[in-house]
Order: C-alpha cells, then structure tokens, then sequence
C-alpha cells in the first residue's frame, strides 16, 4: 500500500525562496503555493487537504502576522504554522509564536532540520485532530458533559474498581422541557441545560468517587456512593435552584434513584430502573424524588397494555361518559353535572380512570380523548335541547396539552356551532397545577376561550403554590375547591376551616362562585352552609352515575343556580377595598372613629378602620362580637345592647344608634355613642357602615 502524502501549503512573495523550499518539501509532500496571506487563504478555502504550512513573515498585500490573524478566526485555524524568515531576533520569534505560529525556522534553511520540523507538527496535529474526534464522540458538544456512551462506559469502570462501595445511580429531567423551549425559545432552552450541566459538574467536584454526563436533551445522570442525605440534599438544592433560576415559569425536575444492589448488571439496565423511578414524580407538585422499587416494573407493563389498546378503545366508543352532579347548597336540589370519563373494557369491565388518564397525559393521547368528551357532552346538550329540557351547564375536563394547542379557541367554537350549543352550557375545567406550569400561556388561553363565551372552572383551588397569584392574574369564572383542603395536621384546631371561610368568603367579595368537591358527611354539608358556600358536589349528595341515571334524577326538577344575594356589592368592593389616594383621603378626612362592618349569623367584625379609629381606640384594636378578642372590652350588657343595633340597621337596612360603655387599656370606662348606617350586602353577610363619638368629648372640640 503507497504511503500516505500529505500537503504543504507554501506561502512566499520571493519566487527564489519558493523554488528552494519547493524543492526540498516536494521529496515528502505535496507542495501548493502562494505568493501572499490573502492568496494562500484564498487557497486554503478552496483546496481543504493542506497538512502544514510554510509562512514567510515579510510580504506584499498581506503580511504573515495578519494570515496567522485570519487563520486563526478561520475554519482552518487548527493547520500548524512553521514560520520562514531571515530575521533571527528574539522579538520576532516570540511574535510569531503569539500569533499562533506552531515552530519557527530561520534561513538558510537546512532541508534535513526542515523536513523533520514539518514532519513533527503533521504528526502533533494529526495527535491532537485524532484527540478531538475522540472527544467529540464522548462528550456533548453543548455542555462538554460526558455522552451517554462514555458515562455507561465510566460507570461500568467505576463500579468494577471499587466492589466494596454501594453505589447509587441518579437520573433527572425537566417535566415538560419541550414546553420551556418552545416557548422561551431554543436559545434560552440551550442556556438552562448548560446551567443545569454546570450545577452537576459543581456537585460532582464534591464526590470522592462519581461519574456524570448528560444522556440525551434535557436528561442527566450521575453515580455516586449511596447515601440517601446527600442525594436528598442534592435533589432539593437542584430544585431550588431551578425555582430561582427563572421566576417567570415554573421548573419542575424529576428524579429516579436505583440502589445498585447488583453491580453487575448492564448500565442500561440501572438507568432504565433510574427512569422508572423519576416517571413515578411526572405531574407531581409534591414529590420530586423517587426510588426504583421492583413493582414499577409492572405497573410499566400494565401501562403498554393500556397503549396498546388506546386507539381502538377511542375508535370503538369503549370510554362513555359519566355525569356527577353538583348541587345548589341553599337549595340542596341539583344545578348541572361535571362530565367524567370511563372505559368500558370489553373484557375488563369498567376501568378506573385514575389507571389510564396519566398514561394518556404522559404520551398525549390526552387531547384526542378530551375532544372525544367534549363532542359527547355536546350531544348530549344538543339531545335534552330537542327534548324540550332547558338543561343546566355540563362542565369537561381539559388537559394541560390541549391549553397549548394554538386551535383550541377554533375547535371548541366550532363543535359547540356544529352542535348549536350556547358556550356557557358546556363549562371548562382545568387544574390550577396546569395554570403553575405556564401563567402567561394559561391566561391568554383562558382570555380567549372566555371571549368566545365559555365559562372557566379552577380545578383543584388551593393544591398549588401560587393560589393567590393565580385568583390576582386570571378573571377565572368558578372555583372548585376540594374538601381533602380540609385535611392534615392542623384540622382538628380548626386551622384549615378558617382557612377554607377565608377564601369563600374572599372568592364572594369578588363575586366568584365556590364548589366544594369531595362532600360526604352530613357535617361537612352543615359547615359548608355556615360560612356561606354556594355549591357542592361529592358522594353524600350523588356519585359520578351514567347519563340515564342523571337524565331520571333531574327529570322534572328545576335545576335553578344558587341565587346571589349582593346588594350594591361592586361599589361595595371598589370602596372597601381600594387603596386609591382618593378613597383613603376621603375615609380618613372623617374626624370620628369610623369603620365598616360585616354583620352575620348574629356576629360582626371589622373589615376596615379610618385613621381616627386606630388613633381612638389604638392601631390594630377592633370592636367585635367576640367577648375574648382584645379589642372588643364590651360587657355583655353593652354588646348585646350594640348587636341589637347591628340586627336592625341590618334588617331594616335604616339608620340606627346605641350608647353603650367600652373599657379603655388601662380599665377605665368611656362612653360611647355609635352611629349605623346599611351599605350594601354580599353573599354571606350585610355590610354597615359604624361612626363612633365620645359621648365625654365637649360638642365641637
């Protein structure tokens, strides 16, 4: 086999020099010349062979220190330079050599000191071209973490070399990566992997004995010594981090942990395990880490089962739809129903949703699935139409998927025209989590579909992060609280139903109706009535039921919505609550302790005070229908004498007034005349409007 010629390029305004050199390069190499930098570029861009180059510093047009220049801002700028030159000064050499000049010969050449120069940096370049090939093959080129190949390959040495060590392989990810980058874009999507790259690489610089690298688009792996503190501790920087990291969206990762209790399995296997264990956190807001438990892998095969039979399930109508009322708590009679999916399996029986929605949510079978929901709920609307039913709101449930599909305002347009369906019959539910995952994609969404008449229920109220956030930013329609709300550690002092009142009673100022779900006891029903919830829906009421169950439980009942029971409540609202200059000068220009009231069930407290108020009674004092809050320092004799003023000014909705005697801090007694006026009601309580004057304060001062 003929041994391999490599080129050099020559580059020499002296056409002597050129000869010479020709002459003694040709008997190894290939020899092209030029007569100046920008021919010898010219060149390179068109023959792209070249090995070496032999570069003259002093020449016309352009000289050899602006060539290395251009060289090395080129695609060529790996090519070894030996610079040629009569000058034998230090200066020059060391100029040469900062401008990227690989060696350096002085003339008169001597052909055998040239030839093996030349031959030394073709085989250094060649090393270091071999060297970055092989690099390039192990690592990934966005973030220079070791490549899946090389981390299984690494791993397999590390675990082989310390036998006695137990080691932990460790996989995460983004929940819904793809999302993040379509829409911050694919640069900014670039920039969160190198951070994330980097926080892994800081972590691992911090272990004795550990492999990483970055498996494929947004998935990493370490391994490390098993130690359950330290992976939680990195698990739980590594989220933390992420939140910071972009406060506009929120970033989910995952992680799955498999304990290598058998080191000699493939690395393939462990990561397969690894990623098991990370799907068990997909869609969670709690849980961000998990271990592989050998279960997993059979609840992995119960799942292909389910997607392998997915298609012709939907094509064969096997999922119906089930209907669960919600019901008109003042009333307690029915008011519409919340559609749900069940699959009808033919050999099965009736399959659990909760077994086959986050298989569908997980591979995006979800979206076809609801449009199926949507379109049966619509023909069942457009049915009882026919039949002369006037029927009450059929909500549907709607996956974060399809909240990103930019046809979605289209589609359902479209089917309820098709059908002849008002939008406000068919309601749309989606779950606050969804709205966490996107806020900005979410609202513009909501605003649309809003715009296009339909009726947005919050699913799940309260199980996120950002509740308040999400009631400030989103005009949403309906809220749907759970009562597992009402759960926990803190339920049996009460916390959480204060909780609960709060926020009905905040969703009423701002004229939100509220549905508790989940209701089953008769308890739950009383309380519910108590603080003034407007709907329910749950077992003590009805179960999820087919529609022919439905249709006979409402036949002949007239499903009529909870009424309101506000009275002047917007001009209420933008009074009570503003904070405008405007209102404040006005409120706080009155010379006399004022505040405003809300008055029920026989109690009242303090919504807001003036600036005279705190400066009477002092700042955060109150007076109130509770005889053990600090602020009230009523007898029972002088508050059951200013109930009986709130009770008529609220009956009556006149004017009232009482005198009565309040003690001071200090034990002293005051008199004190109040002053009532009625305002305006909201869906719990009538709000008055309270003047208090100092009956021992001479008239006038």
């Amino acid at each position: 086999m003929a041994k391999e010629r490599f080129t050099v390029l020559i580059v020499e305004d002296q056409p002597m020099n050129r000869e010479i050199l020709r002459n003694i390069v040709e008997t190894e190499y290939d020899v092209l010349e030029a007569e100046n930098g920008r021919d010898a570029l010219a060149l390179l861009a068109r023959r792209k062979n070249v090995s070496a180059i032999l570069l003259d510093i002093v020449m016309p047009v352009m000289d050899g220190y602006t060539f290395l220049k251009k060289l090395a801002e080129s695609p060529f700028s790996s090519l070894p330079v030996i610079v040629i030159t009569g000058d034998k000064d230090e200066a020059t050499e060391q100029k040469a050599l900062d401008y990227g000049a690989w060696d350096f010969v002085s003339k008169p050449y001597q052909p055998n000191i040239l030839l093996l120069r030349l031959k030394n940096v073709i085989v250094r370049s060649q090393y270091y071209l071999i060297s970055e090939m092989q690099y390039a093959y192990e690592h990934d080129t966005l973030t220079g973490l070791c490549n899946r190949a090389r981390f299984f390959a690494d791993t397999r040495k590390l675990l082989d070399s310390h036998p006695g060590i137990r080691f932990a392989l460790m996989r995460m990810d983004i929940d819904q990566f793809h999302i993040f980058n379509s829409y911050w874009g694919e640069e900014e999507g670039n920039r969160l992997l190198r951070y994330m790259a980097d926080e892994l690489r800081r972590f691992a610089g911090t272990q004795e004995f550990c492999t990483y690298g970055r498996i494929n688009a947004d998935t990493f792996c370490l391994c490390i010594p098993y130690d359950a503190d330290v992976i939680e501790r990195y698990a739980e920087a590594t989220r933390r981090g992420l939140a910071d990291y972009n406060r506009n969206y929120l970033i989910e990762p995952s992680f799955g942990v498999y304990i290598i209790t058998h080191p000699e399995i493939k690395i393939e296997a462990m990561f397969e395990c690894a990623m098991l264990a990370a799907k068990e956190c997909k869609g969670s807001f709690i849980t961000h880490l998990r271990y592989y438990q050998p279960e997993m892998n059979e609840k992995v095969l119960r799942e292909q089962h389910i997607v392998n039979e997915m298609q012709h399930a939907l094509d064969a109508e096997e999922f119906v739809v089930y209907l669960q009322p919600k019901y008109n708590l003042r009333s307690e009679t029915p008011y519409g129903a919340e559609a749900l999916i069940r699959w009808k399996h033919p050999e099965r029986g009736l399959v659990s949703p909760g077994e086959f929605i986050p298989v569908f949510e997980r591979n995006g079978f979800i979206g076809k699935v609801d449009y199926y929901m949507w379109e049966k709920v619509c023909a069942l609307l457009r049915r009882w139409i026919d039949q002369g039913v006037e029927p009450a709101p059929v909500s549907v449930n709607m996956s974060r998927v399809n909240l990103y599909n930019p046809n979605l305002i289209a589609m359902l347009t479209e089917l309820v025209h098709r059908y002849g369906i008002p939008p406000r019959l068919l309601n749309l539910e989606l779950t606050e989590s969804a709205y966490m995952e996107n806020p900005s994609v979410m609202e513009k969404a909501i605003l649309g579909l809003q715009k296009a008449g339909f009726i947005i229920l919050m699913d799940d109220f309260g199980s996120g992060y950002s509740s308040l956030n999400t009631l400030k930013n989103i005009p949403v329609d309906v809220l749907k609280i759970d009562m597992k709300f009402l759960s926990g550690e803190a339920a049996a002092a009460g916390r959480n139903e204060c909780i609960l009142a709060s926020v009905i009673r905040m969703a009423g100022w701002l004229e939100i109706p509220v549905i508790m779900e989940g209701v089953e006891t008769q308890n739950q029903v009383e309380f519910l009535k108590s603080i003034g919830c407007g709907y329910v829906q749950g077992y003590y009421f009805a179960k999820p039921m087919p529609v022919a169950d439905y249709e006979a439980l409402v036949r002949g009942v007239q499903q009529i919505p909870a009424q309101s029971l506000s009275d002047n409540h917007r001009a209420m609202t933008e009074t009570i609550w503003s904070a405008s200059p405007q209102i404040n000068l006005l409120f706080n220009s009155i010379r006399q302790p004022a505040g405003i009231y809300e008055f029920d069930n026989g109690g009242f407290h303090t919504l807001r005070v003036n600036a005279s108020f705190n400066s009477f009674f002092g700042y955060g004092e109150s007076i109130s229908s509770d005889l053990e809050s600090a602020g009230s320092r009523l007898s029972t004799q002088s508050l059951q004498t200013v109930l009986a003023a709130f009770r008529k000014t609220a009956e009556t909705r006149e004017s009232s007034r009482c005198d009565y005697v309040q003690l001071r801090p200090d034990g002293s007694k005051i008199s004190l005349r109040l002053d009532l006026q009625y305002w305006g009601a909201n869906e719990k309580a009538k709000i008055l409007f309270a003047l208090f004057t100092d009956l021992q304060q001479p008239v006038g001062r």
